[in-house]
């Protein structure tokens, strides 16, 4: 079956709204997550590497995981063009693919959850996948009103509220489960925020 992200890869990155709210995520991750040599990270949902890229000078390796191809293929050329060694793409939905058994230090996952259906089962795949005491980092859209995307295909969720999503993280495990707003998103109509959602692995 075709992603419908695989048509819109190629030119994902000229957009520069996608650039600025993938640095202020990475900012907020900054203030939040120590970042060490020593970590093994995973960006669920890595699109054309725009965070994982920011992610890998800091750490020791970032597997970038993406179910469409076409963005897995920009990334690759990416990686091959500024000579990075410790980004590793994988084509992978965890809803229908294996994962990688890790551990990982950290996982993070941008603009994604509001694409996954059960947002539950993923949390939980993640909890499995972490080292003992490893970081997740979500950020996503706070609820909104379905007008954020111009087509609503593969869109599942109209963002999220914080403490419904911090309640679900402490309920599977995780622990000093805190949010906070990364982001605030300008369109021509009305202004959307992003949260970035932090909780250790208990």
């Amino acid at each position: 079956m075709t992603n419908p992200f695989d048509a819109r890869a190629p030119d994902w990155d000229d957009h520069p709204h996608r650039r600025r709210l993938a640095a202020e995520i990475f900012a907020a991750l900054e203030r939040r997550v120590p970042l060490g040599p020593e970590l093994a990270a995973l960006d669920y949902g890595c699109g054309t590497g725009l965070l994982a890229l920011a992610l890998a000078p800091r750490v020791r390796r970032v597997t970038a995981v993406d179910s469409s191809r076409g963005m897995l293929d920009v990334l690759a050329r990416k990686i091959q063009a500024a000579g990075i060694g410790n980004v590793v793409p994988l084509q992978a939905d965890f809803a229908t693919d294996p994962h990688p058994a890790g551990p990982y230090d950290l996982i993070v996952s941008a603009m994604t959850l509001h694409h996954v259906a059960d947002v539950a089962v993923l949390l939980r795949t993640f909890m499995g996948m972490l080292g003992s005491g490893g970081m997740l980092a979500l950020a996503d859209l706070d609820l909104e009103d379905g007008s954020f995307h111009a087509h609503a295909e593969g869109v599942r969720h109209f963002g999220f509220d914080r403490t419904e999503l911090a309640n679900l993280l402490a309920s599977i495990g995780f622990v000093e489960v805190r949010c906070e707003t990364a982001a605030r998103i300008e369109r021509p109509f009305r202004t959307y925020s992003a949260f970035l959602a932090t909780a250790r692995q208990g």
